[in-house]
């Protein structure tokens, strides 16, 4: 079995390369795991996809994806994490981050997230609505 993910870089892939090899902006989490990657050539000269596949093929292996996803670290949803920073950092040169997410955005992150629940009404007031 093997988890893959993709994302499309808005440069050419020479460079995509070089900054993937780079410490700066290599992905902590793809960098760590046995992943195989690929450079390819967007269509329509669109920039580069990088194709990452995670190989999950022992059973020891299958068995701590399991738990993984059980705690919110799945190993395809890092990798997601870390391709999306990987592309903000090479477009924009800056990770995207708010007050109510200072780390950035992260899957486990969303798996712990509370349910929806009503607003008080002293929120609503506090509010102005």
């Amino acid at each position: 079995m093997s988890s893959k993910g993709a994302i499309t870089v808005n440069r050419p892939r020479e460079e995509v390369q070089r900054l993937w090899g780079s410490s700066e902006y290599r992905p902590k989490y793809i960098a760590a795991v046995d992943a195989a990657v690929r450079f390819v050539d967007a269509p329509g000269d669109r920039g580069t996809e990088i194709h990452v596949d995670l190989k999950r093929s022992s059973l020891i292996r299958k068995l701590r994806r399991t738990a993984q996803a059980l705690v919110g670290s799945e190993p395809r949803a890092k990798v997601m994490d870390d391709l999306r920073r990987f592309k903000q950092h090479v477009e924009t040169g800056v990770i995207a981050r708010s007050e109510a997410t200072p780390e950035g955005e992260r899957a486990e992150r969303k798996l712990k997230q509370r349910p929806a629940q009503p607003v008080e009404q002293s929120e609503i007031e506090k509010a102005g609505v």
